[in-house]
């Protein structure tokens, strides 16, 4: 789920709309079912929300209509959707790599055209049952450069993908700063761990400077925590750049869940950019286990600015190192459920003042 750009943008041909759906989901989707909500409400169509989820084998298709109204859809009530299928026909060695379930993939169909019509067709008869319009019904192989489209509901309807790079959302993505990744895979090494000979060696300085702290036992160290994580933001947000050391004691500070807590906050403050920059150095750069808080403070700062494909990458690194950690739990129910980021916020702010009071002093501002 992404809400990356918030500013109107008006995409009127269909070729335009799917040239921009790489865009808002951050990277160029493959094998991939996209539903787009729409709200009709003001009068001029507006997209809301972004979801994707891989290609379903066909013994899947029910099993995900039920995931959609029970999870993200149930949640967000959308008044319509634009669905949008990406990927060749479902051949047995790619349902091979969605499905473990033999029975499952010998279910395949055939020589639908276009492809995945059986999918669209019981997604439609599901998500109208449940009073949610389907405004259009396209799908292409790829999304690329005048690649085709064509539409599940009149053979007649088809035409050719604009050039995504160029595109008028692709444009504002580009000037807010944003990126959007060849695919997936491109997307997971921007969070990719570097070598395991560093991460051994800043796993021993981390002991090390453990040690140095652990003499410290009085109220104060939480204090100093929060000082040390402050001030490696605020650095970051003059350009200025963090020592080795300086990393591995905010590393430090933010195992300490009343400190990470506290931390959520700067996802909605002025320094959230820095913020989210310290954290995705940290996710490099952090051995196990320590990287599981940095993984989560990153995923969360990502799906409150709306860049649910970055939060998921970065939750999967954490689900690595430390699958109960409980932040990233939370955030893996939030993405399933289809939370909107600014309902993500506001519990932040309330983790954040409950981590104060449980610190009996206030923080650094």
């Amino acid at each position: 789920m992404t809400t990356r750009i918030n500013e109107m943008i008006p995409v009127t041909e269909t070729g335009d709309l799917l040239a921009a759906v790489p865009h808002l989901l951050g990277f160029h989707p493959g094998d991939s079912l996209v539903l787009l909500t729409v709200d009709e409400g003001s009068g001029t169509p507006r997209i809301g929300s972004t979801l994707r989820i891989d290609l379903p084998c066909p013994g899947q298709r029910s099993g995900l209509t039920d995931f959609l109204l029970d999870g993200p859809l149930g949640r967000q009530r959308p008044e319509a959707l634009i669905i949008v299928v990406i990927g060749r026909s479902m051949s047995s060695e790619l349902c091979a790599e969605h499905c473990d379930d033999a029975d499952c993939c010998a279910a395949d169909a055939e020589g639908e055209s276009p492809p995945h019509e059986g999918l669209v067709g019981v997604l439609t008869r599901a998500l109208e049952r449940a009073g949610i319009s389907i405004v259009h019904a396209l799908w292409t192989e790829e999304i690329s450069q005048g690649a085709r489209w064509s539409c599940y509901s009149d053979p007649e309807c088809s035409g050719r993908i604009a050039d995504p790079g160029s595109s008028s959302v692709g444009a504002a993505m580009a000037a807010a700063g944003s990126v959007t990744f060849a695919s997936r895979a491109e997307l997971r090494e921007l969070v990719a761990p570097e070598s395991d000979t560093d991460l051994a060696r800043r796993s021993a300085r981390l002991d090390a400077l453990l040690e140095q702290l652990e003499d410290d036992h009085d109220s104060g160290r939480p204090a100093a925590d929060l000082r040390a994580v402050f001030a490696g933001i605020e650095r970051i947000a003059d350009g200025a750049a963090l020592t080795e050391e300086d990393l591995l004691r905010v590393l430090l500070a933010i195992a300490d869940a009343r400190v990470r807590d506290i931390v959520l906050a700067t996802a909605v403050g002025e320094r959230a950019v820095a913020a989210e920059q310290l954290w995705l150095t940290l996710v490099r750069m952090a051995p196990v286990p320590e990287v599981a808080d940095a993984g989560a403070l990153l995923a969360f700062s990502a799906y409150v600015r709306g860049d649910g494909a970055l939060a998921g990458a970065a939750l999967e690194r954490v689900e690595e190192a430390r699958p109960e950690h409980a932040l990233a739990c939370l955030l893996r129910h939030a993405l399933q459920a289809g939370i909107p980021p600014n309902e993500l916020a506001r519990v932040a702010l309330d983790a954040a003042e409950d981590a104060r009071a449980l610190l009996h002093e206030g923080g650094p501002e």
